[in-house]
């Protein structure tokens, strides 16, 4: 189906199933089903072998008295919520009548979705106006670089300002040390030391004076902030860019390793148009996709061009919300049903693609078996942290920081842009250092402190199974 499918628990195993009409029905006689019982249980195959469309609706199995009406009438495929509310953004009351609600109300009386205002839509045409009437031009420029770094018609594509270019740095290093290909890489620089930069460390780079040259050199301090927002747009930016020259392309944030070439990947599975890491918080925000936009790879056709075209025209939206996040996976499930673009979404539960959500687990399932070497993941997304400062951190206990100290927020003319900065700047072997000791770590850093209040040490947590 696309979605990621979270791990069954004890009562859910089940599908209920409704047919249409009796011409619908399984491969079974009346008298055979009505021996099984009120509600017959049958296999997938007899169960559906009659059926020529099916509608899937994927609902949450909780314990909240929700109801599920399906209604003959004019074909929707959109569902409906309502709820005992007073229409006044008040809360949850089973005294009131049911009332039609977005997706996003919650039994609190707030609502966690709420369109972009004038002053968002008018920053955002400041912002497209530039782009739309140079995009000519900008392509003709651009051109050439994807032609030179794209093999097999696809290449990788990655953006970065100054302030988050250490991380870069890193990527660079940590590829070098595995002996993995960087060729296919194409950075889009937000700035020229950027650029300068990322060419001295052997990348092809790209720079926008058109588009880039207003946007922000520092790092973000923070999730949402006026920093990372601006990043989000340049991130929409340059995906829109390389898909309207016609070429599959994967696209990471610079807080990634690599473990393995993910193409080897998607080349196996090209049933679908586009897939993502999931991001593994699988709250209504994110419904139904949970997709994580820093880690995502699409196959160019006229479904995954529009559709990162629609991104592009909903940067209100993305300035309201402060992350392309949750714009990109509202447009998502539009595309994917008006469409049928094919989205695949790599589980949470599956070990190829682990980001935050798996360092952070409580239970430390995932981080243990990647120590103990049972799981082999392509990469590992530094994806669930706070700012660029804890990345670095929790990387250098991971044991998956390669970049030498002074190389950290340093240009390339400091550093001497004609040498060879991988050769200045990468280490062999990874720079190991204990920070906190209740995150995940390759040695023991029992003697580091928490970075939650009084949490013990990682290593000294017992394993739990849930």
């Amino acid at each position: 189906m696309g979605v990621p499918i979270d791990q069954s628990k004890p009562g859910e195993e089940e599908v209920l199933l409704l047919y249409s009409s009796e011409r619908a029905l399984a491969n079974k006689k009346k008298s055979e089903l009505t021996r099984m019982g009120p509600i017959p249980r049958l296999g997938v195959e007899d169960a559906t072998a009659n059926c020529e469309e099916m509608h899937i609706v994927l609902t949450d199995h909780t314990k909240r008295k929700q109801c599920v009406a399906l209604v003959p009438q004019y074909e929707s495929f959109h569902i409906q919520k309502w709820m005992r509310v007073d229409g006044k953004g008040g809360k949850l009351d089973a005294k009131e009548d049911l009332r039609y609600v977005s997706r996003g109300y919650q039994s609190n009386g707030r609502e966690k979705f709420r369109p972009p205002e004038p002053k968002h839509t008018r920053r955002f045409w400041k912002m497209l106006l530039p782009y739309i009437e140079n995009i000519d031009k900008v392509l003709s420029k651009l051109h050439p670089l994807v032609q030179k770094v794209a093999k097999n018609n696809q290449l990788v594509v990655m953006v970065c300002n100054k302030g988050q270019s250490e991380l870069l740095m890193n990527f660079v290093c940590s590829l070098k040390a595995r002996g993995l290909d960087y060729s296919q890489v194409l950075l889009f620089a937000t700035d020229v030391e950027t650029k300068e930069l990322a060419e001295s460390m052997g990348l092809t780079a790209f720079y926008d004076d058109i588009n880039f040259s207003s946007m922000p050199s520092d790092a973000a301090q923070g999730y949402g902030d006026r920093r990372f927002v601006a990043m989000m747009m340049a991130k929409v930016f340059c995906v829109q860019l390389v898909s309207m020259l016609g070429y599959d392309f994967l696209f990471q944030d610079v807080d990634i390793v690599w473990y393995k070439n993910p193409f080897e990947y998607f080349d196996k599975i090209p049933e679908f148009d586009i897939y993502f890491q999931d991001d593994g918080a699988h709250s209504t925000r994110y419904a139904p996709y949970s997709a994580n936009s820093g880690f995502y790879y699409v196959r160019h056709n006229d479904r995954t061009q529009f559709f990162l075209t629609a991104i592009l025209m909903m940067g209100d939206l993305v300035l309201k919300t402060d992350s392309h996040q949750q714009a990109l996976i509202a447009a998502l499930a539009e595309h994917a049903s008006l469409y049928g673009l094919r989205v695949k979404i790599m589980s949470r539960d599956d070990e190829e693609f682990p980001g935050g959500y798996q360092f952070h687990q409580k239970t430390g399932k995932y981080m243990r078996k990647f120590y103990r070497k049972e799981v082999q993941p392509y990469i590992f997304h530094m994806s669930w942290t706070t700012n660029k400062d804890n990345k670095i951190l929790f990387l250098q206990q991971m044991g998956e920081w390669y970049l030498d100290e002074k190389c950290i927020q340093k240009s390339a003319d400091k550093l001497g842009a004609s040498s060879d900065l991988q050769t200045e700047c990468c280490h062999a072997e990874p720079i190991i250092i204990c920070h906190y000791r209740d995150k995940p770590s390759i040695i023991p850093c029992h003697d580091s402190p928490p970075i939650d209040k009084n949490k013990p040490s990682w290593w000294d947590t017992p394993v739990l199974t849930a």
